[in-house]
């Protein structure tokens, strides 16, 4: 059993059909104390439905599973695995943690709007200032727009910088694990700049999609950006239009 370098920027791992580990992601080691049996990092109660449904005559399957304990965790932490078997012998396994960050950060928002309440001006003014900045944040982070039932839009705006993609990328996975959506258009009409670490973020993002079953196809790409996205080496899978107009006419209207 080995680590190795992935494309997706979530636990990965590879496991034979009796669930022994022969490899797995970075994130997989940072997030987990690695066992020899992947069947080990789960709850017993979900033992039964794994063993059932993850072996070779399933080619591709998602499941939703108990993770034991882990980290600041004390009871067991909901997931989801997307399983695809590459033959009769190994299966890669992504896994998705099902957190309550989003109540996490709300919960501390409104802590902070009460502590701000309670103050003076000067805090007053901060409070503001602190809304209108989560408020510019919102309008320039890159929006998920459900055009169809399977097709989303996902405009990107300014530079592609990493931190951009790291924030836009979370949101997305968990939009496409909620199920429905089959094609994903990235709109680049309003990109900037394409930083090498940002479109290392892009082709990362690209990768997890294709593994979660949704196609993706680029619209509105600029002819001084076609170097840089050619550099990149999407999956093969990838297509590109012209335009937004010409994405929306063939998938939403046709």
């Amino acid at each position: 059993m080995k680590r190795v370098d992935h494309s997706f920027p979530l636990p990965v791992f590879t496991i034979n059909k009796n669930f022994i580990l022969q490899s797995y992601s970075k994130e997989a080691e940072d997030s987990f104390v690695i066992p020899q049996n992947f069947l080990d990092l789960f709850d017993e109660g979900s033992l039964s439905k794994l063993k059932k449904w993850i072996h070779p005559e399933v080619k591709k399957v998602t499941l939703e599973a108990q993770l034991k304990p882990f980290g600041k965790a004390s009871n067991p932490v909901t997931c989801d695995l997307h399983v695809k078997w590459s033959n009769d012998l190994y299966a890669e396994v992504l896994l998705i943690l099902k957190d309550d960050q989003m109540e996490r950060v709300t919960t501390m928002m409104n802590q902070l709007r009460a502590r701000l309440n309670d103050t003076n001006f000067q805090l007053l003014e901060e409070k503001e200032k602190l809304e209108e900045a989560l408020e510019l944040n919102n309008r320039l982070s890159a929006p998920f727009i459900t055009l169809t039932e399977e097709t989303a839009l996902i405009p990107l705006f300014g530079d592609l910088s990493l931190d951009k993609m790291d924030v836009v990328e979370e949101p997305l996975l968990q939009r496409i694990n909620q199920g429905g959506i089959e094609r994903v258009l990235l709109d680049f009409t309003a990109v900037g700049d394409i930083p090498k670490d940002g479109a290392q973020a892009l082709k990362s993002l690209t990768a997890s999609l294709f593994f979660m079953g949704a196609s993706v196809v680029i619209t509105g790409v600029r002819p001084e950006q076609v170097p840089k996205l050619q550099n990149i080496r999407f999956p093969i899978e990838v297509s590109y239009l012209h335009s937004l107009q010409q994405a929306i006419y063939k998938y939403c209207v046709q």
